[in-house]
């Protein structure tokens, strides 16, 4: 069975992450489905008429998402209808359902929004509960199409409600795959260490590279299952604290349950990461039960009025300093009455370094208990990959630094 995803949009050819291709993968493999091709297409007739009608011939099961707006470059309706020579409804009881939507936030629908009314000929509605854009299930020659919306919110819940269809329409694979995580070794070490690992699941295995992360994606038939066992005691022996664990998520993820089954309360002072930690882990459903709030303070002025960074450290060491980082910490811990907290200051670039100070130089500071400590480490790569690379190693640092006192 082959299962092809085309994602549409121009501005996915522009410097836009396609999120899509990861959203979709994990809900088809926890339901035992692989994608066998993903395409990228711009917005433009004749290009998805081609892709699709390639994959409509190779696949079983086709996923095409975005270009679904009411806008004039939202053209997929349109242009999969002309490729299976089918028509365009208008569906009154969509038209009703997008005004209704509207009305709740007490705005009256634009004309061209009705576009978002028309379903193809013989389609089945996929409802959207969390945009105007409905969904279509096309039934073709034996052969599954779904066509959904391009936002992730949209997408995401779309397709976990489509998935019944698929199931019942094609046998699942006899597969399981999991996903064991290893933070703050590279990517070519990581290699090193588990090269007969790898030689024993290279058909089955693939690795993941993230900022400070590792992730290795093992897919196993299910009376094999007993492997991951096996393969799970190996990266154990390898990278002791360093593995993670299996099918964790997030590395924020993470840190939050370890937070949540420590009763722990984490408050966060950052610089040069400009609020990109807490963002991280105010991203995560329930952070409230754990997580404070945090310090952006970018400039001096705030770093002494609102951390109370005596002014003679920051004229003496400068801000981008071990010392700096340590009072950081302790004040973020201190007036966030917290228990435990990090803290980030640097160069991220292009700009403001010195020959002392280069750019990627970034100091981090962690509060725990009896720790107040600061490391320094220089990261290479853009601004904002210098960005998120010191603030999971600040994660890193404070799942260290937890996990230290169980020991004792």
């Amino acid at each position: 069975m082959r299962i092809e995803v085309i994602n549409i949009g121009t501005e996915l050819l522009f410097g836009r992450v396609n999120t899509n291709l990861n959203l979709i993968s994990g809900i088809l493999l926890r339901s035992g489905f692989k994608i066998t091709k993903c395409v990228v297409v711009g917005d433009n007739k004749e290009e998805i008429k081609q892709v699709f009608l390639d994959s409509y011939k190779n696949s079983d099961i086709i996923i095409i998402t975005g270009g679904l707006g009411p806008t004039f470059d939202d053209i997929t309706r349109e242009s999969i209808a002309e490729s299976l020579n089918r028509k365009l409804i208008f569906d009154e009881k969509i038209w009703e359902e997008i005004k209704e939507k509207f009305k709740r936030r007490n705005i009256e629908p634009p004309e061209i929004t009705r576009r978002q009314a028309y379903i193809i000929e013989g389609s089945k509605e996929i409802v959207n509960e969390n945009g105007t854009a409905p969904g279509m299930l096309i039934e073709e020659n034996g052969k599954l199409i779904l066509i959904l919306p391009g936002p992730p919110n949209e997408l995401k819940p779309m397709l976990e409600n489509s998935i019944k269809y698929i199931e019942e329409k094609f046998e699942r694979e006899n597969i399981i795959t999991n996903i064991f995580s290893i933070i703050g070794v590279p990517e070519s070490e990581v290699e090193t260490r588990i090269r007969t690992l790898i030689e024993q699941n290279k058909k089955n295995l693939t690795i993941l590279a993230h900022p400070n992360l590792i992730e290795l994606v093992l897919t196993l038939k299910e009376n094999e299952k007993e492997k991951f066992v096996e393969f799970e005691n190996e990266l154990r022996e390898k990278f002791g604290l360093n593995y993670l664990g299996m099918n964790i998520g997030s590395v924020p993820e993470l840190i939050g349950k370890l937070l949540k089954e420590r009763k722990l309360r984490l408050a966060i002072a950052e610089s040069c990461s400009g609020g990109l930690a807490c963002k991280l882990i105010t991203d995560i459903p329930g952070s409230s039960e754990y997580f404070i709030g945090g310090f952006v303070t970018y400039s001096n002025v705030l770093k002494k009025k609102i951390l109370k960074i005596p002014k003679t450290i920051l004229r003496k060491f400068g801000a981008v300093s071990e010392q700096t980082a340590i009072y950081m910490a302790k004040n973020a811990k201190k007036y966030g009455k917290a228990d435990i907290s990090v803290s980030f200051t640097g160069i991220a670039g292009p700009t403001g370094a010195t020959p002392e100070k280069p750019v990627g130089l970034i100091w981090i500071g962690v509060c725990y208990k009896k720790d107040l400590f600061a490391e320094n480490f220089i990261f290479s790569g853009d601004r904002q990959t210098i960005r998120e690379r010191a603030v999971y190693k600040g994660f890193e640092l404070l799942r260290e630094v937890i996990l230290k006192y169980e020991k004792k």
